[in-house]
This record gives structure tokens, C-alpha cells and sequence, in this order.
């Protein structure tokens, strides 16, 4: 492409090494679909056509995510090519909630997971290099925040039921 700038080429050569990427491991994954599924075929025609679905698809699929990452990229307001890059992220916290899953075992014992779940309200600001015309992407978005896991074993009755006999599985986990 013709008289692009040095932040333009960079956003380009981005969109593309991702479409590659993401056109062999899917391309890669689909021939061994395919080797799979030619299992009773030959030896040739089976190594052939996982060979041929795996580029074929790799390549459709590499192209796709090109024409989708260039259209994203595109000012909708001056039509510059590889022009539009966020330039801002705004968070903010609009709530948190503690959370509890319970599962029980094969054993009888309970694993429990606690952890606190956050949402934010995010903003996404998009800047054209070439017009500088802004735009704002708005939405929210869910985390897990100091997650843990619990196994209280079912064995023991009375008093000290579980005491001792949790271990923890989340991130102090191997500390010991």
C-alpha cells in the first residue's frame, strides 16, 4: 500500500502476523481433522487431502481475518487505510460480589471455590492518524479476583470437622 505512515505500517504488519498466526494453528488443527477423518483411506490420499484441507483452510481463514482486521482499522470518517489505533482504556469499578461454587467429590468431599467477582465499565478510545477523528467503544466486563480453592473432606465428624484435613488448591498452592 502507497504512502503509508511508519504507525500505519506497524498497525498493518500487526493485523497481518495475527492473521497468519491464527490461518496456520486453525489450518493446522483442520488437517488433522481431516487425517483423522480419511483414516480409512489410503496412505497417499490420506496425507494428500489433510495436506490440501489444511492449506486451503489456513489460507481462507488468513484471509478472512486480514479483510476483517483491515476493515477494522479503517476510518469510517476519512477512509484511511491502517489508521484507527485505540489511543485510551478507561476502567472503572462499578461492583464486586463475593461468589461460592460447591462441588462435591467422587470421595464425598466438597471442593469449595470462593473468589470475588469484579465488573467494570470500560471506555475505548479510537484515534484516526490521519483525520484524528475519535470514537468510543463502550461496555462492561466481568473478572475473578482472589480466587481459592478449599477441599473439606467428609470424613471426620464432631467438633474439628475439617480442620486439618483441607488443603488449599489456589494460589498459595506448592508454598508449602
Amino acid at each position: 500500500m502507497p504512502n503509508l505512515t511508519a504507525e500505519q505500517e506497524a498497525l498493518r504488519a500487526s493485523i497481518k502476523k495475527s492473521a497468519i498466526i491464527w490461518g496456520v494453528v486453525l489450518g493446522v488443527i483442520i488437517a488433522g481433522l481431516a487425517y483423522w477423518l480419511l483414516g480409512s483411506q489410503g496412505s497417499g490420499i490420506r496425507s494428500g487431502g489433510a495436506a490440501l484441507a489444511g492449506l486451503v483452510s489456513a489460507g481462507m481463514i488468513t484471509r478472512k481475518n486480514l479483510s476483517s482486521g483491515a476493515a477494522g482499522a479503517k476510518c469510517a470518517n476519512c477512509g484511511a487505510a491502517f489508521s484507527v489505533a485505540r489511543v485510551d482504556r478507561q476502567e472503572v469499578l462499578v461492583n464486586t460480589t463475593p461468589k461460592e461454587e460447591r462441588k462435591v467429590l467422587d470421595n464425598g468431599d466438597t471442593e469449595i471455590t470462593t473468589w470475588v467477582e469484579e465488573v467494570y465499565d470500560v471506555d475505548d478510545t479510537y484515534k484516526c492518524s490521519s483525520c484524528g477523528d475519535t470514537t468510543h467503544k463502550t461496555y462492561q466486563t466481568t473478572r475473578r479476583k482472589d480466587e481459592e480453592t478449599v477441599v473439606k473432606s467428609a470424613g471426620k465428624k464432631g467438633a474439628d470437622a475439617g480442620k486439618g484435613n483441607s488443603h488449599d488448591k489456589g494460589k498459595s498452592a506448592g508454598k508449602n
